[in-house]
């Protein structure tokens, strides 16, 4: 055994702070284009509920709207939360990511994130506007997320 007591191996430096820092944040048009992409992506999924919907009447068709909006909404959180986006987001090189250390924010993260993106949407798009004024250009949601959208 040797008398000292570190490893033989170099650890990896540890930086005070975090690269997410210093990459690109997307900017107000880049992202409305963004969310554009995800809205084609959500759609794609929806269409076999929308067509259910359309041909039938009363209860099925209540049910297969709100099948609908609970698939289109989890499956939205899935991309947010795991991947940065859905894939026609990531296609455009623009992820969400959170604040501190770059990671993909989770599913749960996600959820208060799209929730949060309605409430900056109803308040005369103030919560999306508030960008504009944010040093790390983030929105109502993603300060309520602690996530920033980059682009990459």
């Amino acid at each position: 055994m040797s008398e000292s007591s570190t490893p033989d191996w170099d650890a990896p430096e540890v930086a005070s702070i975090s690269d997410i820092a210093f990459e690109p944040k997307a900017g107000f048009w880049l992202r409305f284009v963004a969310n554009i992409c995800d809205g084609i992506m959500v759609s794609l999924i929806s269409i076999p509920f929308s067509i259910i919907s359309a041909s039938t009447t009363g209860t099925t068709a209540s049910l297969s709207q709100a099948a609908q909006f609970v698939v289109s909404f989890f499956v939205l959180a899935y991309w947010v939360g795991n991947q940065g986006g859905s894939p026609l987001r990531r296609k455009l090189g623009v992820f969400i990511l959170d604040q501190d250390d770059g990671s993909f924010i989770g599913q749960r993260r996600a959820l208060q994130r799209i929730m949060m993106s309605w409430v900056s949407g109803i308040v005369f798009l103030l919560g999306y506007l508030s960008m504009l004024r944010s040093p790390q250009s983030q929105t109502w949601h993603d300060r309520v997320a602690h996530s920033v959208v980059v682009k990459r």
